[in-house]
C-alpha cells in the first residue's frame, strides 16, 4: 500500500484560505479542520512571510488555557511589488 497524502497543499495555504473567511483560529480548530498539530509553528512561518497576527489568551469551560490567533493581514514590506 503506497502512502498517499491527505492534504494536497501545504498547511500554510490552508490557513491563509481559512483567514479569508474567518479572521481567527485556535489550536484545537486547526487540529480538527486541517490536522495541524503545531499551529504556533505555522503562525511563525506565516509571520516570516510578512503576515501579521495578534494573540489572545483564553480559557475554556474547564479552565484550560489556550491561544486564539487573529489574522491582521500582510505587512506592507511583505507584499510583492
Amino acid at each position: 500500500m503506497a502512502f498517499r497524502p491527505v492534504m494536497q497543499k501545504p498547511q500554510i495555504e490552508w490557513l491563509l484560505t481559512h483567514f479569508k473567511k474567518v479572521p481567527s483560529i485556535s489550536g484545537q480548530e486547526a487540529a480538527a479542520m486541517f490536522r495541524i498539530r503545531s499551529l504556533p509553528r505555522r503562525i511563525l512561518d506565516l509571520e516570516k512571510m510578512g503576515h501579521r497576527f495578534s494573540r489572545e489568551t483564553r480559557y475554556d469551560t474547564t479552565g484550560q488555557r489556550y491561544v486564539r490567533y487573529h489574522y491582521l493581514g500582510q505587512s506592507q514590506k511583505g507584499r510583492a511589488a
